[in-house]
C-alpha cells in the first residue's frame, strides 16, 4: 500500500510534524470533498428553485386578486398588462427549466463519477434496497384501489447489465426533463450511495489492515532457513510436518505484528518458548515463537508494523530464529503466501 508523508517544519524553532497518509486515507477525503461541493452546490440551486417558485406563486396570487376585485388593476390598458404577465411568467419559466437542467447535468456528473468510483474499487451498488426505498417515496399513493393517470414515460429500473457490474440506482438517469421531486429523490439516492460506498470502503480497509502481508522482522532482516511442510526433524533426524516457517536472525532482532489485530496470546511454552499469538478476526491467526523477550500483552490491539518481541531461541530451538506461523479458520498454512520481503 502507497503511503505519503507531510513533514510541517515551523520558521521559528520548535518541533517538526510528520504525517503519514495512505492511499485509503486520500480516496476517502476525494470522495468527502467531491460529496460537500456536490452538496453544496445542490442547496444553492435548490434554494434559487425555491425563490423562483415563490415569486410566480406571488404573481399568481396578484392575479387572482385582481380577478377577484381584491385589488385595483393598474391604469395601463388590459392588452398591455396581460402581455406583461405573460412575459413575467416565460421569463420566470425558462429560468426554472435553466436552474432543473443546470441541477440535472450536476447530478449525472456525480452519478457518472460514482460508478467509476465503484469500478475501480470493485464495490458494487446495493441496488434492491435503494429501489425499495425509492419507489415507496415516489409511489406510496398506489397501494390498493384505483390506478390510473397519465404515462410520465418515465422508468425507475435497476437492471444489471450482461457481463457488467449492477447499474447504480437512479430517478432521472437518462430522462432529459425530470421534476422538481424526481430531482430530489435523486439527490437522496446519491447521498444514500455514496455513504453506503465509504462505509464499504472502510470495510475493505479493515480487511486490508488485518491481512498479514509484510515481513515479520522489522527492517527485512534475517533469511528463511526452514520452510512450511515436510522436513527432517532437527533433533531426531525423522520427517516430520514443519507448521510454519523459520527466519534465522541474530538474537535481539526486533520482531513487528504482520497486520492489525488483537493479542490473543503471550505465554512461556515448552516447545515455542515465548510466544505471541495475534487474532486477526475472520479466524486469521499469525503465531511468533522462540523469542528471548516478548513485548506484547494479551488483549493489546497491534497495528502492522508494531513491535512485539525479540528474535531469541526460547524452548525447542537449535539457534537464535524466528519461528512464524499463519492460521486460517484453526489450520496452518504456507506463510510465505502472506510473507513480503
Amino acid at each position: 500500500m502507497k503511503k505519503w508523508t507531510v513533514m510541517l517544519i515551523p520558521h521559528d524553532p520548535g518541533d517538526t510534524r510528520t504525517f503519514t497518509l495512505s492511499s485509503w486515507h486520500s480516496r476517502i477525503l476525494v470522495t468527502l470533498l467531491a460529496g460537500l461541493v456536490f452538496t453544496t452546490s445542490c442547496l444553492y440551486q435548490w434554494n434559487r428553485l425555491v425563490r423562483l417558485q415563490a415569486s410566480r406563486l406571488a404573481q399568481e396570487n396578484w392575479l387572482l386578486q385582481v380577478q377577484s376585485g381584491r385589488v385595483e388593476p393598474p391604469a395601463e390598458p388590459a392588452a398591455s398588462s396581460g402581455q406583461e404577465v405573460r412575459d413575467v411568467e416565460e421569463r420566470l419559466r425558462s429560468e426554472y427549466q435553466a436552474s432543473l437542467a443546470a441541477i440535472t447535468a450536476e447530478l449525472t456528473d456525480l452519478y457518472n463519477m460514482e460508478a467509476k468510483a465503484r469500478d475501480i474499487t470493485g464495490m458494487a451498488p446495493r441496488p434492491v434496497k435503494a429501489v425499495e426505498r425509492i419507489t415507496e417515496s415516489i409511489g406510496a399513493g398506489n397501494r390498493g384501489g384505483g390506478k390510473g393517470g397519465p404515462d410520465t414515460g418515465i422508468e425507475i429500473t435497476m437492471d444489471s447489465h450482461q457481463g457488467a457490474s449492477p447499474r447504480l440506482p437512479s430517478v432521472i438517469f437518462g430522462v432529459s426533463r425530470p421534476s422538481a421531486d424526481l430531482i430530489l429523490q435523486e439527490i437522496r439516492s446519491r447521498t444514500r450511495s455514496f455513504r453506503e460506498l465509504v462505509q464499504d470502503m472502510e470495510v475493505a480497509r479493515s480487511r486490508v489492515e488485518r491481512t498479514p502481508s509484510i515481513w515479520p522482522l522489522q527492517g527485512g532482516a534475517g533469511r528463511r532457513s526452514s520452510g512450511f511442510g515436510y522436513r527432517r526433524d532437527p533433533f531426531t533426524g525423522r520427517i516430520s510436518q514443519h507448521m510454519g516457517t523459520d527466519l534465522c536472525a541474530p538474537a535481539g532482532t526486533s520482531i513487528q505484528a504482520t497486520a492489525r489485530g488483537t493479542v490473543a496470546e503471550s505465554a512461556l511454552d515448552g516447545d515455542f518458548g515465548n510466544m505471541v499469538v495475534i487474532d486477526h478476526g475472520n479466524g486469521l491467526q499469525t503465531l511468533y515463537a522462540h523469542m528471548s523477550k516478548r513485548l506484547a500483552r494479551v488483549g493489546q490491539t497491534v497495528k502492522r508494523g508494531d513491535a512485539i518481541g525479540e528474535v531469541g531461541t526460547t524452548g525447542r530451538s537449535t539457534g537464535p530464529h524466528l519461528h512464524y506461523e499463519v492460521h486460517v479458520g484453526n489450520k496452518p498454512v504456507d506463510p510465505d503466501k502472506y510473507l513480503r520481503e
